[in-house]
């Protein structure tokens, strides 16, 4: 009997070196979480934003785009899956990709307000959800770039609206909370268990990059270059820095230059990440080559069809 095997379990045991794929995945989300604190660092300074209703509808339809091509590059490999686990692995790539978790526990590691920075997960995991189930269900009219523009501007749409209801609904019950709330305690440079955490939670990021990169791996340009190229791309384009940058950077700071040079940090940081964790599982992942003894054969004894024939 076949075993149900999930997509990355297998892709895990079938690496060719997965002792270095994982220390790649970890140098990898190192270099790319040291891209963000070394600008940081340099002086580029931290963007807070205030764009315009038109901006962010814009700026969802970039996240969805990306969560849209992804599962359009996926679907050889998710396609004879069911409606909700399709949807359950977008949610688990936009959640980790977008950093969900992590937010909130470097919330939590510089207030000291865990259960106020637990409960905000509220409004972020349901926007999530809404996003993923929407996206899985509107790529089946993805067929070319217009399916894909207009797919990706009606799931903003939808994204937008929810946005909006959650905050109608949502935010009284949280404003309950408030005095759960503490001030910041560090600032930074950050002390060291602060940027220790920082690195550590940022696997999150890098196992959502690494989901998308094994899942669509495979149907990427053919050339290495570009394949790494595309990966990162998409994994900025999920996390959303792909919009902002172009989009948030003129209501940014002072100056188009400062939004802009504000963006660019987690712009490098996550196209690092993409291409990065794409390279290590380039070199170190991908399937195992079976041996002579160990390839199927077109016949079995009996001289009947092997289920896993090669040719027909």
């Amino acid at each position: 009997m076949k075993e149900n095997v999930s997509p990355t379990s297998a892709a895990w045991t079938n690496a060719r070196k997965p002792g270095l794929l994982l220390a790649g995945l970890a140098a990898a989300g190192f270099a790319a979480m040291s891209v963000h604190v070394g600008m940081l660092a340099a002086g580029a300074p931290f963007p807070l934003p205030q764009p315009p209703l038109w901006a962010r509808w814009l700026n969802e339809a970039f996240i969805a785009g990306g969560l849209l091509i992804f599962l359009r590059l996926a679907n050889p490999s998710l396609g004879h899956r069911g409606f909700i686990f399709r949807t359950l692995i977008a949610c688990l790539v936009m959640a980790a990709i977008q950093e969900t978790l992590r937010v909130a526990i470097m919330s939590g590691v510089v207030t000291g307000g865990w259960a106020y920075s637990a409960i905000g997960l509220i409004k972020p995991l349901i926007r999530v959800v809404i996003v993923a189930l929407a996206c899985t269900l509107a790529v089946r009219w993805v067929r070319g770039p217009f399916g894909l523009l207009g797919a990706a501007l009606a799931v903003a749409a939808v994204s937008a609206a929810a946005r909006k209801l959650l905050a109608y609904v949502i935010d009284p019950f949280l404003g309950q909370f408030a005095w759960l709330s503490r001030p910041d305690l560090y600032a930074f440079p950050y002390p060291f268990h602060v940027t220790f955490a920082a690195y550590l939670s940022f696997a999150e990021a890098v196992a959502g990059a690494f989901l998308l990169t094994l899942l669509v791996w495979s149907h990427l340009p053919q050339s290495r270059l570009l394949r790494l190229l595309a990966a990162g791309f998409l994994v900025a384009l999920i996390k959303g820095v792909v919009g902002n940058t172009l989009l948030y950077s003129s209501f940014t700071g002072s100056s188009v230059v400062e939004g802009v040079l504000s963006w660019s940090q987690f712009l490098l940081e996550f196209f690092t990440l993409g291409c990065l964790v794409a390279l290590a599982w380039d070199a170190f992942g991908g399937e195992r080559e079976l041996s002579p003894t160990a390839r199927p054969t077109r016949a079995g004894s009996n001289g009947e069809n092997m289920a896993n024939r090669e040719g027909p």
